[in-house]
């Protein structure tokens, strides 16, 4: 699986774009620009779905273009993130002076556990990890883990959120350290960590 990092324009969030040669279709893990996915993309490529790490503004400012432009496009996240979806105050985008609602349907509730297969004989698994928010979710592969903002490697997990909570960010924390061992770390700002 190749996967490209894009440092988006807003407090350099990042979006990864999840490739396999030959495959009419990619994933992407949380959408801020557009056009730089577009760019990566280009083509008869198709977005498949958008796996959000948690419904913070910086993470989903994206969505409603991709959607548009992809109407099959499935969202998946956790039942809190489904709120933070249609509320600009939940994800914050009304603080930002660019309230972000969204305009589809096509959501799917994920839970831990759950798998989805992204390309044949490639999973991805998810992991309930609230703390930072109540709808953070991490998702990993064989060889990769996306932590979204539950995990920044030599960050402290901000949890002064109202839907944060101190004590899950440092169970959520164990349970990502646990599955990265052996995976590349691929967090929701700054770099990417090969090989842990």
């Amino acid at each position: 699986m190749n996967i490209v990092r894009v440092v988006n324009t807003i407090f350099s969030s990042n979006t990864y774009v999840l490739q396999e040669e030959g495959m009419a279709w990619c994933w992407l893990v949380d959408v801020g620009d557009v056009d730089s996915v577009l760019e990566i993309i280009f083509g008869e490529v198709s977005v498949r779905g958008i796996f959000l790490t948690h419904t913070h503004y910086d993470h989903l400012y994206g969505i409603n273009r991709i959607v548009g432009l992809y109407p099959e496009c499935v969202v998946y996240t956790s039942e809190a993130g489904k709120e933070g979806l249609y509320s600009d105050k939940l994800n914050f985008s009304r603080y930002h002076d660019d309230p972000v609602v969204f305009t589809g349907d096509n959501v799917q509730i994920l839970h831990d556990r759950d798998e989805i297969e992204l390309f044949p004989g490639e999973f991805l698994t998810v992991l309930e990890t609230p703390g930072h928010d109540k709808s953070c979710l991490t998702y990993y592969t064989r060889g990769e883990v996306f932590t979204g903002d539950s995990f920044i490697p030599e960050v402290k997990v901000i949890t002064t959120f109202p839907r944060s909570n101190k004590q899950d960010a440092a169970r959520s924390v164990e349970a990502i350290l646990k599955v990265a061992e052996g995976r590349d770390l691929y967090p929701g700002h700054g770099e990417v960590l090969l090989g842990n």
